[in-house]
């Protein structure tokens, strides 16, 4: 496997391309925004001028794109237009339905699609330390690997199509939730005068502790570096945040899962995306609290 073709360069595909790129494969790439793609040049990746021209002659093509509407587009078009028999991963996250329907029809076309989204945000795109969960087959996910393995630090097969998307749909409600919860502690932390260092070290190592607030506190100078140290620069912003929840309380709704705090979390999230600081990386929550 040599030829790859990337689709969506933006802030997560570029730099995930980058990686592969560099391992020395020849990777073409293309987004509609071709300034996106002129920025790649630095880095020997070939830009590509539409989805046919792409889908020609690969023997992987990934995508990153913002939503299942446009996932199932460029699915559907690169089938319609591929030369040879690639493999496909799509790295977006996007509603379990339209991941397994897309499956479906690769294997109509006998050509393999792993969903495989992320978790990692722009930092772990930029160091290659992404957590991929992969729905699909488990030949096509151990075959694919070494490309996994050149763009983060973990992947994990969670189970056929769709399995990857639903993993992340739940993965993210927790993090929304405890992150609402970190940002309401520290507010009250505040109302009582605590040192806010003193309180960080005792919640981490306590039974408090949780990935939100020992990696991610969103109290500028408190625990490792993190947005709440730039102004909350994204990161992940509020915006995508509150798109997966959306994702996850319909996925609850279909599935009769009951969700009372993922959905408040919904609303939250939507709120904040909604207003002055939606673009604001979405630790940026307790601003709203």
């Amino acid at each position: 496997m040599k030829e790859i073709g990337f689709i969506g360069l933006g802030n997560m595909g570029s730099k995930m391309s980058v990686h592969l790129a560099k391992a020395g494969y020849n990777v073409s790439g293309f987004d509609i925004d071709y300034k996106l793609m002129d920025n790649l040049n630095a880095f020997n990746i070939k830009k590509e001028n539409s989805i046919s021209e792409i889908s020609k002659n690969k023997d992987l093509i990934i995508t990153m794109l913002p939503n299942g509407k446009i996932v199932n587009e460029v699915i559907r078009e690169i089938l319609a237009n591929i030369s040879n028999s690639p493999t496909l991963i799509d790295c977006s996250t996007i509603d379990v339905n339209t991941s397994k329907n897309l499956y479906e029809f690769a294997l109509s076309n006998e050509i393999s699609l792993l969903d495989a989204p992320v978790s990692g945000g722009t930092i772990g795109a930029l160091n290659g330390t992404l957590t991929f969960m992969v729905g699909g087959d488990k030949y096509t996910f151990d075959k694919m690997l070494p490309i996994f393995d050149l763009m983060g630090s973990k992947s994990v097969f969670c189970g056929t199509a769709g399995s990857g998307q639903a993993t992340k749909l739940c993965n993210n409600m927790l993090l929304a939730i405890t992150m609402i919860g970190v940002g309401e502690t520290f507010n009250m932390a505040k109302n009582f005068n605590l040192d806010l260092n003193i309180l960080y070290d005792v919640v981490s190592t306590a039974t408090g502790s949780c990935w939100s607030v020992n990696n991610y506190c969103p109290i500028e100078n408190v625990g490792p570096t993190s947005p709440a140290d730039n102004n909350f620069l994204p990161g992940f912003s509020a915006k995508l945040m509150s798109k997966d929840l959306k994702l996850a309380v319909n996925a609850a709704s279909q599935t009769n899962s009951n969700i009372a705090f993922g959905k408040k979390a919904e609303e939250m999230f939507t709120k904040m995306a909604e207003g002055i600081n939606g673009e604001k990386d979405f630790s940026a929550i307790i601003k709203e609290i």
